[in-house]
């Protein structure tokens, strides 16, 4: 049976990675290890979560490394204890008791599957898709995801191969992470999982979704909403690096129109709220994307050995 290590990171969210934990306990698959990466939480987390399940490997940061330098080395660390499919799993979600055996089963179906991912659903709203995988329209400069906010159909209930999928939930072999590399700690925050995607897809790989694995996502906690100014800010970050590296000349014809037309629609969301933030969020953004220092970030994908 093939090896499995699931990668979950934790900053300040005890009981929410209590239940993530639990739920990756109750999984069919019984190679699978679970790595904890306590970005340094002042809450007792790594005490509290150490008593609950010991058998779960913790690495400790000093410091707030954030996701993808976080991810990257519980990655290192099952690669290093010799998995053979890594299983990145936000300390947010809950997973279904058969999800990663049946990604796996997926997976070793075609030796061209590098990465796959399950059906993810709204932990308050149980039959409303968060995620059914994910595409890039590289004309208009966006990621989003399929399915989200609709109720789950027979529209996506069939495996396909995508775009990208989330770190939410992103199962990866072995020797994708060795060839292509891990994430790329550049991104400050999202846009790290699809620029993932990408190279993987580049370097021949197929990404699937895998619908009849189910997971269940409470949303953005860590970004305060589903569409906070937090939110909106590191997502145009991260948007602008993402299609910077990814889209062809070409595309940026017709990119600047429609993130015209994204900034003007967030104006006006905020304008009918009362509360600009968002389309001020937008602006910082794009100021700080521009400052030449911004460019000069150290990109570090490498698998560590």
């Amino acid at each position: 049976m093939r090896r499995v290590a699931a990668i979950v990171v934790n900053w300040n969210a005890r009981e929410d990675t209590r239940e993530c934990l639990a739920s990756l306990a109750r999984s069919s698959h019984r190679e699978l290890e679970t790595i904890l990466v306590d970005n340094a939480s002042a809450d007792g987390s790594v005490e509290y979560l150490k008593g609950l399940f010991p058998a779960v490997l913790f690495v400790t940061n000093s410091t707030n490394e954030g996701f993808a330098r976080a991810s990257n080395a519980g990655m290192k660390l099952a690669l290093d204890r010799g998995v053979d499919y890594v299983f990145l799993f936000n300390n947010d979600a809950v997973v279904d008791e058969r999800a990663v055996e049946r990604l796996v089963a997926a997976m070793e179906e075609s030796s061209e599957v590098g990465m796959a991912g399950p059906k993810i659903f709204y932990f308050s709203r149980k039959n409303v898709i968060w995620s059914a995988g994910g595409e890039v329209d590289f004309w208009r400069g966006m990621t989003r995801h399929r399915g989200i906010r609709k109720e789950d159909s027979p529209a996506f209930s069939s495996p396909r191969d995508v775009d990208y999928l989330t770190g939410c939930a992103l199962m990866a072999t072995r020797e994708l992470v060795q060839r292509v590399g891990m994430l790329d700690t550049s991104y400050r925050m999202y846009g790290e999982d699809a620029d993932w995607c990408l190279r993987a897809r580049k370097g021949g790989y197929r990404v699937a979704y895998v619908p009849e694995a189910l997971a269940w996502h409470k949303v953005s906690l860590s970004s305060g909403g589903e569409f906070s100014p937090t939110k909106v800010y590191n997502k145009t970050v991260s948007n602008v690096r993402l299609f910077s590296r990814h889209a062809r000349p070409y595309h940026w014809v017709t990119i600047p129109f429609f993130a015209a037309g994204y900034l003007v629609w967030l104006f006006l969301k905020g304008l009918a709220a009362g509360d600009l933030r968002l389309a001020g969020a937008v602006f910082r953004a794009l100021g700080d994307v521009l400052r030449p220092a911004r460019g000069k970030e150290r990109s570090d994908t490498r698998p560590g050995r």
